[in-house]
């Protein structure tokens, strides 16, 4: 290795460990950035379509803003007081005190002092009603932190919907400035993708909505149906819970069957039953109908994706592993897969077929007509 080329080698190592480092710096807003381009996206048909309405494009965003902002605002006036009359009876006991009381006489009936032996951490109901009063202190002492990170998601949220107006009205001169600065042969490529990634973004949000949705509307008619107190609350926490990969259904059924067994066991075993027959037409149905045909991610790829992302950031990467995933299957289809397969196909140049890899053909015969003057009769000459 020369000096000039060692040189070359240590300027690019010490650029990427900078590009590194300001990314870490930065990253929560890139996060924000990412965030309201993926919402952008999302709901940028709908801005498109009233913006043909002949309804100026800013204000066009608006209304969509204030539809999102109605169907949000009014989830949380149906949920927020029945969830909070939830978490008061469960710090308080009251919910639990009882069906643990009948749980403790079924042990007894069946020997629980012989099984006490065994599992020695557990005494009903004083022990759970320590942990239930260890829980209201720990609750009492995060009251602060969870106001001031609440706080935080708040303002954050305001952010994603400033970028979000920004980056909708500002589109098309960003695009026609990237498109300035690209080389002309490859102007089209540049669109095509970035028409294609941002399809594929507003598909997925579009599709995790939908998902939520019909989650959340099917744990609530099948809580109503079973009588399990606190039905709204519990479908939004099953809405909320859907948008986790991997654990998100069975984190918004555990506290459903809890609070179940406040009415009795078959009835929490129903809810149980419920939730795991909604689980299987979610994944079995709803996801390959909805998500695959959203983002056209490989099921490999999508365990792949998540496992990546919840290593690299924890939830949030696992939150947004799968649209950052069908970004990048975008880009490599646009570069490398699509440019290979019209390579291997049949190309004209000069008036010659040239054939692909794959097959091969016989070659042309071009045959010609001599005409000589005076004898008009005289056929092709080869």
């Amino acid at each position: 290795m020369t000096g000039r080329q060692a040189f070359q080698t240590t300027v690019v190592v010490l650029a990427t460990l900078l590009l590194a480092y300001l990314l870490y710096r930065v990253g929560q807003i890139l996060l924000v950035l990412f965030l309201a381009i993926i919402f952008a996206s999302a709901i940028r048909p709908v801005v498109d379509t009233l913006s043909r309405w002949r309804i100026p494009r800013g204000l066009a965003i608006l209304l969509v803003y204030l539809l999102v902002l109605g169907i949000l605002f009014g989830l949380i006036i149906v949920a927020t007081p029945p969830l909070v009359e939830m978490t008061t009876g469960l710090l308080s006991g009251e919910l639990l005190r009882e069906p643990l009381l009948r749980f403790s006489s079924w042990l007894t009936i069946f020997g629980w002092e012989n099984f006490r032996v065994i599992l020695p951490v557990i005494a009903l109901p004083e022990q759970v009603q320590a942990l239930i009063e260890q829980a209201r202190g720990m609750a009492e002492q995060q009251v602060w932190p969870l106001a001031m990170g609440g706080v935080l998601v708040l303002a954050q949220l305001v952010l994603v919907f400033v970028m979000t107006f920004y980056w909708l009205t500002a589109r098309e001169p960003m695009l026609a400035f990237i498109l300035r600065l690209s080389p002309m042969r490859i102007r089209g490529q540049v669109e095509n993708i970035w028409n294609d990634v941002e399809g594929t973004l507003g598909s997925y949000l579009r599709g995790q909505a939908i998902l939520m949705g019909a989650v959340g509307l099917a744990s609530y008619l099948g809580l109503l149906v079973l009588g399990v107190p606190y039905a709204p609350a519990l479908a939004v926490i099953a809405a909320i819970t859907e948008a986790i990969p991997v654990v998100g259904p069975l984190a918004g059924a555990v506290p459903a069957v809890l609070l179940a067994f406040t009415v009795s066991w078959p009835v929490a075993l129903g809810v149980a039953v419920w939730y795991f027959l909604v689980q299987q037409l979610e994944a079995h149905v709803l996801v390959p109908k909805v998500m695959e045909r959203a983002v056209g991610l490989n099921p490999l790829l999508v365990i792949v994706a998540l496992i990546a992302g919840g290593l690299l950031s924890g939830v949030v990467g696992a939150l947004l592993a799968i649209p950052v995933a069908g970004a990048a299957q975008v880009i490599v289809r646009h570069l490398l897969i699509d440019p290979t397969i019209r390579k291997r196909t049949l190309r004209t140049e000069e008036g010659v077929v040239i054939v692909s890899d794959e097959e091969e053909e016989e070659p042309a015969v071009v045959s010609s007509t001599i005409q000589v003057p005076g004898q008009p009769g005289n056929g092709p000459q080869t």
